[in-house]
């Protein structure tokens, strides 16, 4: 579920302009061979200033992208604009996509799911499912519990590494719910609706201490005829 809190954060800082290797790794791989590109239609939800949506449009996908933030979703509008690229942008909460079923080639999550609960993420996958076509990929970032500030915040009852917010640590934000996947939640949340494809992990250091930041990488996909 949203939180107002990320509004804050995107009315106060510019940030994100350059969309992450590992995005790129996936479009590349999966879509850049495509005979007409505007022909496929990828999502990515809680795409905030976009960064990754910035480089899905100027390679000339059909590019969608939601976001509960209006401000950062105007500031992902200008810059676009700006360079004369195109894409259909929506402000709103991502556990309701306000698309048709079967309509897009894949879905894009760089770590929003992450600021969910378990039971929310569970809601928001189902929502993604549905839009996705048969044999749509789900692309997602998640971070892992060997995150620094796992353990650093308010626990809520029954929602294992998750926290109404976090006292200290890598990925503080005060933006509300932060979650923390082990391996075994990866097959809980993405497994049980759609299939897991491959499971990956970046790990990199907080400023060279000792102290990291673990992020999932999985790719899934809507099983054929679904």
């Amino acid at each position: 579920m949203w939180d107002a809190g990320w509004e804050k954060l995107f009315q106060s800082r510019d940030w994100g302009k350059y969309p992450d290797i590992e995005v790129v790794r996936f479009v590349a791989r999966n879509y850049f061979s495509a005979d007409c590109r505007s022909a496929v239609n990828i999502l990515e939800i809680g795409c905030g200033t976009g960064a990754n949506l910035w480089f899905i449009a100027r390679e000339g996908f059909t590019t969608h992208g939601r976001d509960g933030s209006s401000s950062a979703i105007n500031k992902l509008r200008h810059r676009l604009e700006g360079q004369s690229l195109d894409a259909k942008l929506t402000v709103g909460d991502v556990n309701s996509l306000p698309y048709p079923d079967a309509s897009m080639d894949a879905v894009i999550d760089c770590e929003c799911l992450y600021a969910n609960s378990m039971e929310d993420s569970k809601a928001i996958v189902a929502e993604i499912t549905r839009v996705l076509k048969p044999s749509g990929k789900l692309f997602s970032m998640t971070f892992g519990t060997d995150t620094h500030g796992n353990g650093m915040g308010e626990s809520i009852p029954g929602e294992p590494n998750t926290y109404s917010s976090l006292s200290a640590g890598a990925i503080r934000n005060d933006c509300g719910v932060v979650r923390f996947s082990s391996r075994g939640d990866l097959d809980s949340l993405y497994g049980s609706q759609l299939t897991i494809q491959s499971v990956d992990y970046v790990i990199r250091s907080v400023n060279g201490g000792p102290e990291v930041i673990q992020e999932w990488v999985v790719v899934a996909q809507k099983p054929f005829g679904a």
